[in-house]
């Protein structure tokens, strides 16, 4: 049903490489794009913002990211704040912690948020696949949509079939769903006056949703991986390219160097947040540890993709795209460990553990000696 989207998803990253050979690139702390793109566009940083009309593919990462002009191609956004309001003529795949959508989107739409928006104004010409904690949506559907969250809201108009899998679903006037609806949750929906079913109403109960690792949450996970690998690539490319360069040659060490900092850090914060004045450096701390494990699972993509490099190109350098296309690669190997039962897991462990001791040996190096750029 979703085909569509999830081959091109698949594509862009196993594939990145030749695909953005000629798109154009920006960086930086606060990123504004106010010319017109004639090709397609790669931007990584804290702030960025699209104002301009994008005639390819959009692929932007950033803390505060907004979308407000029109994508011809596809576009795939991850960001802290995320809200597209301009059209995207192609598919949609975006995540964040607070997602809005409040435009157009001509193909299909994944999205993934903590608190997750389709605003009245937004018309969704495919199928929609929406997950967060809070789900929200007020805009149109043509397609089919399945939405999973805690609590959902639905005031919008869904023309093909609208499954819902949640703790919480409310129906409030307004809303209207040309198929059938489709619940699975621990109480049945009710449907208040002023609100269209036009097939049938079927509850399936259940405690809580399904949180096994799936194929389509593998998916989701290797593009959130490449994306943060992108970023802190453009953003520290000397500390992540050392660390990734020196894996190889000292595994062990980092593992041991890792995994110490895995489990004494909770020590640690545990300490601190016995003290009113410890409890803000605890809580910054405890981000910064969560954030490790994510951060060491990129490093190891990336010293993956650079042994790959050494074996079949040399030691000539090279440019971005071909480093990107190989460690989309093992971005989607790596999300997908989790769906073979406990080796999985304990291999990911084991993963993030290496990447997290390369790096902190490689920035308590630079510390000490200086930290080259490039």
């Amino acid at each position: 049903m979703f085909a569509r989207i999830l081959i091109q998803a698949a594509l862009l990253l196993t594939l990145c490489g030749p695909a953005w050979a000629g798109a154009e690139l920006q960086t930086g702390a606060e990123i504004r794009l106010i010319a017109p793109v004639t090709d397609d566009l790669v931007a990584a940083g804290r702030s960025v913002s699209v104002d301009a009309p994008v005639a390819g593919d959009v692929v932007a990462a950033g803390l505060d990211l907004r979308v407000t002009a029109p994508v011809s191609g596809d576009a795939l956004l991850a960001g802290f704040d995320l809200a597209v309001k301009g059209p995207v003529e192609g598919d949609l795949a975006a995540m964040a912690f607070d997602l809005s959508v409040t435009s157009d989107v001509a193909g299909d739409a994944l999205l993934n948020a903590a608190e997750l928006t389709i605003g009245p104004t937004a018309h969704i010409a495919g199928d929609l696949i929406a997950n967060g904690t809070e789900v929200t949506l007020s805009g149109w559907v043509d397609g089919d949509a399945h939405l999973t969250g805690d609590r959902v809201i639905v005031t919008g108009r869904v023309a093909g079939d609208l499954e819902v899998t949640s703790g919480m679903l409310e129906l409030r006037p307004g809303a209207a769903i040309e198929g059938d609806l489709r619940h699975n949750g621990p109480m049945a929906v009710e449907v208040p006056a002023g609100v269209e079913v036009g097939g049938t109403v079927r509850h399936h109960y259940q405690s809580a949703p399904d949180e096994g690792p799936t194929i389509l949450g593998s998916l989701g996970k290797a593009l959130a991986l490449f994306l943060l690998g992108v970023g802190l690539l453009w953003l520290l490319p000397g500390p992540v390219l050392r660390a990734a360069d020196a894996m190889p040659r000292h595994p062990l060490r980092h593992l041991l160097l890792g995994a110490a900092i895995l489990l004494l850090s909770p020590l640690l914060l545990g300490l601190l947040m016995v003290s009113v004045i410890g409890i803000p450096l605890g809580v910054l701390m405890l981000g910064l540890w969560l954030l490790a494990l994510p951060v060491g699972i990129v490093i190891t993509g990336f010293a993956l993709a650079v042994k790959i490099r050494r074996r079949h190109m040399g030691m000539e350098r090279e440019t971005a795209a071909p480093l990107l296309r190989r460690y989309a690669l093992a971005a989607l190997i790596m999300a997908a460990l989790p769906l073979v039962p406990v080796a999985g897991l304990c291999a990911l462990t084991l993963i993030a553990a290496i990447g997290i001791g390369a790096l902190a040996e490689n920035l308590r190096h630079g510390r000490r000696g200086g930290l080259a750029v490039g």
